[in-house]
């Protein structure tokens, strides 16, 4: 609209023209005074009784439809007895609702009168609490669950500000904003919507919505501390939507100022839940609908500036959005999703225990449907797969999403993946999904045909270790690079005499079981071969020799070096050691100083080869290096890896050096099917851009320091958390029962039940069972730590209760 157009339209409804069509159209006599307006044209009435009104004229773009859809949610609302003042339409002396008249040019102006609601709006309290901000999300929670029997054909229009076309809006307007930074903030909001909105909007419930309930359109009994939420106003941008819009449009006015927006939403929220339960998807998509409404207003200041460009009130408007921006770019939305559920769906959380319908027998309707179809997936897998495929708990979960360091299930609850090493940067990180996807779309073959991809990936991943490790070969899997592993070994030393850790697993093949003392030693195993030599794990907290000194270190060394003496007395090559550069399914040790440097010089001394096996803990998990065997300060001969070298997608490698790379030559060629596709290079590649780029190993490194000080401080008020251990995000938690550090196994196997009921995914390791192992995704933060440690004194209580 242009500013020229705006004064003529003023000047054509001035106060004394509109006072004459009230007496017309009404026969009333009444005051007039000119309100703001945005689209209409608005004016305060006064009749002779003092008695208020507000009038209404019309843009003449206004869609006729539009505005009957707003007279008739008016009169709908009204006969819903809400407990809430809402402004009641009045007809004029014709029984009409609108008053059909024209502008100068002839341009339709509908008119209508409505009754004035009073009271205080709640952009002019000036002290509003968790009390005003409960009250706010009762409001909208009987509003919208009022709406859900409303219809209007005019509902169903397209409408900019409807956060169902959010990403299209934000695309179409984000080059408008000039400021470059700005500009990125907007497209960071926007990815967030891509990533945890839009795979949800099936699953969110849909109906006509408010689609505007901000500071200026609700009512305050008075400007007091004590004063109530009282009414609702204009409802020109009625929509039908997604329902949850109506919470995040709420949400996004009424922390616009605010230092403590999570708090503000959290109580808002909540209380709206307790009105109208909201379903998993809902709670989990909020935060970014939130963030999306703020980018969509700065978005369109931004479009109305160019048009109005001495318009400084737009350039004001705008600043609030962009503080509130900032404060929740700060925050991880779906950290922020998952707090949502557990605040609005743990049973004694407000008046709702959960947004699920209660049978008669007090199970809700989803848990039966859950259960009858976990029972189903459970026979179908007895049928069709081996028997010896495990589940994890006792009421084993059916997962269905994955996004960052949380796994959805069924009904779109998250739960905290604490365990899975594996989605490394983040369950489906957009990033690795969209390089996968480019990729494969575009071509998969083999390595005899010569493409970039590997020639780049190599490259990168090469320059991520010591100088002499400059030879790599791809394959699918940490079992198969094991088993390369031992190939090459054998190549150099024309050896299979192998040097093994007590505990150690290596993987799943033939050769792998040979080579893994947890498996041939275990339940089925078939004991050691004869080639195959076991040293005690280097334990310091279990183990003979105790604490992290180098002293201890040494000390555990000595039997490889007793090992050694013993194949050369009988006249044996040693062919070379594995070790897991951290204890695994050993139970999550960290060795003690100078070990694998004692070790190691005692095994090349000998002829031997070090194999360093980072399957579960390399790529920056320890924080400080990008691989574990680096905090030893030694350098391997041959390094296996696996596990989070794709995020999920099958693919591992040997890293060695060229003289055992040469060594392998024997004529005999080694060559594999899938190793080193271009699909699988451009995950692994985009896997190490965004470590590096999201800085996952400094966050690895601070998050799993105050995750070990937070399990510290817990040790000492509870003796059954013998010891804590750790690098980076790579912690174990051992169980005992007492001094003499018998395994509290039954008790670690209830916890873990303990933290799956409170939506907490862990699991054992060790010897015994004994050790919670903590291995998350390296976007895993202090928040998740915060909840986690909550839940873990709750649980420790419960067991000595």
């Amino acid at each position: 609209m242009a500013m020229q157009e705006l004064k003529t339209k003023v000047v054509e409804y001035s106060p004394s023209t509109v006072k004459a069509l009230v007496e017309e159209h009404f026969h009333m006599t009444v005051e007039v005074k000119s309100l703001p307006g945005y689209v209409d044209l608005n004016f305060l009435l006064t009749d002779t009784q003092g008695k208020r009104f507000i009038l209404k004229i019309a843009n003449a773009d206004e869609s006729l439809a539009e505005l009957d859809m707003q007279n008739a949610v008016m009169n709908y609302l009204n006969g819903q007895e809400l407990a809430y003042q809402l402004p009641e339409v009045i007809k004029n002396l014709a029984g009409n609702e609108i008053t059909a008249l024209k502008d100068g040019h002839g341009r339709p102006r509908p008119m209508r009168l409505l009754s004035y609601v009073p009271g205080v709006f709640y952009c002019d309290h000036k002290a509003l609490t968790g009390h005003h901000y409960s009250q706010l999300g009762t409001l909208l929670g009987k509003l919208d669950l009022s709406l859900q029997g409303f219809s209007h054909s005019a509902a169903s229009r397209h409408f900019d500000w409807d956060l169902k076309h959010a990403k299209s809006v934000i695309e179409s307007k984000v080059g408008l904003i000039t400021d470059q930074s700005q500009r990125q903030q907007v497209l960071k909001i926007l990815s967030g919507f891509e990533q945890q909105v839009i795979p949800f909007m099936d699953e969110l419930p849909q109906g006509v919505i408010h689609n505007d309930v901000n500071d200026y359109n609700l009512l305050l009994t008075s400007a007091s501390l004590d004063a109530e939420v009282i009414g609702l106003i204009d409802f020109g941008d009625m929509v039908h939507s997604h329902q949850i819009n109506e919470l995040a449009i709420a949400c996004a006015y009424a922390i616009l100022g605010s230092d403590s927006p999570l708090t503000i939403i959290q109580a808002i929220t909540l209380a709206y839940h307790q009105q109208r339960p909201l379903n998993g998807a809902e709670l989990w998509v909020l935060l970014p609908l939130i963030a999306a409404r703020l980018a969509v207003s700065v978005c369109n200041s931004s479009e109305a500036i160019l048009t109005e460009p001495d318009n400084e009130y737009l350039l004001v408007t705008a600043e609030p959005a962009w503080a509130a921006i900032i404060s929740l770019l700060k925050l991880d939305a779906k950290s922020v999703g998952f707090e949502l559920q557990r605040l609005c769906l743990t049973p004694n959380k407000g008046a709702q225990a959960s947004c699920l319908p209660v049978n008669e027998s007090g199970e809700s309707g989803a848990d039966n449907a859950s259960s009858e179809r976990r029972r189903d997936i459970l026979s179908q897998r007895a049928k069709r797969l081996f028997k010896t495929l495990s589940v994890s708990y006792e009421q084993p979960l059916i997962i269905e999403r994955g996004q960052g360091q949380f796994l959805l299930d069924e009904n779109n609850i998250a739960y905290l993946d604490m365990v899975n090493n594996v989605c490394h940067v983040g369950h489906c990180h957009p990033a690795v999904v969209a390089a996968g996807q480019a990729q494969m779309a575009k071509l998969n073959t083999n390595t005899r045909y010569l493409n970039d991809n590997i020639l780049d990936y190599s490259q990168t991943l090469l320059d991520t270790f010591p100088e002499s490790l400059s030879v790599v070969m791809f394959v699918n899997s940490g079992s198969e690079a094991n088993e390369l592993a031992m190939r090459l070994m054998r190549c150099k030393t024309q050896s299979d005499e192998l040097v093994v850790v007590d505990g150690a697993y290596h993987g799943n093949t033939n050769k792998a079981i040979e080579i893994s003392p947890y498996k041939f030693n275990g339940p089925g195993g078939e004991g050691a071969a004869e080639h195959i030599h076991i040293v005690p794990v280097p334990d310091p907290y279990r183990g003979p020799h105790k604490g992290m000194s180098v002293e201890s270190g040494l000390a555990y060394a000595e039997p490889v070096q007793q090992v050694i003496s013993k194949l050369q007395r009988e006249g044996k090559q040693l062919g070379g050691y594995i070790c897991e550069s951290l204890q695994g399914v050993g139970g999550n040790l960290i060795m003690p100083s100078g070990y694998l440097d004692a070790v190691y010089q005692a095994v090349r001394a000998a002829g031997g080869v070090c194999i360093a096996d980072e399957v579960q803990v390399g790529f920056g998990r320890v924080g400080t290096h990008w691989w574990a065997f680096e905090t030893q300060g030694v350098v391997p001969d041959i390094v296996t890896l696996g596990k989070p070298i794709g995020n999920g997608h099958p693919m591992a490698a040997v890293v060695t050096t060229k003289e055992i790379a040469a060594a392998f030559v024997t004529g005999m060629e080694y060559f594999n099917t899938f190793g080193g596709n271009p699909v699988s290079c451009a995950i692994g590649k985009a896997v190490l851009d965004t470590i590096k780029a999201d800085n996952l190993m400094l966050n690895a490194q601070d998050t799993g320091d105050y995750m070990q000080q937070c399990l510290v401080k817990l040790q000492q008020e509870f003796d059954i958390i013998g010891d804590v251990r750790g690098l980076g995000l790579f912690i174990g938690v051992e169980l005992v029962k007492d001094e003499n550090l018998t395994p509290a196994t039954q008790e670690a196997q209830a916890l873990i039940e303990w933290f799956k009921s409170r939506n907490i995914l862990l699991s054992l390791d060790g010897p015994f069972s004994n050790v919670l192992k903590i291995k998350p995704p390296m976007v895993f933060n202090k928040d998740n730590v915060d909840y986690f440690i909550s839940q873990f004194v709750l649980g420790l209580s419960h067991l000595n209760a």
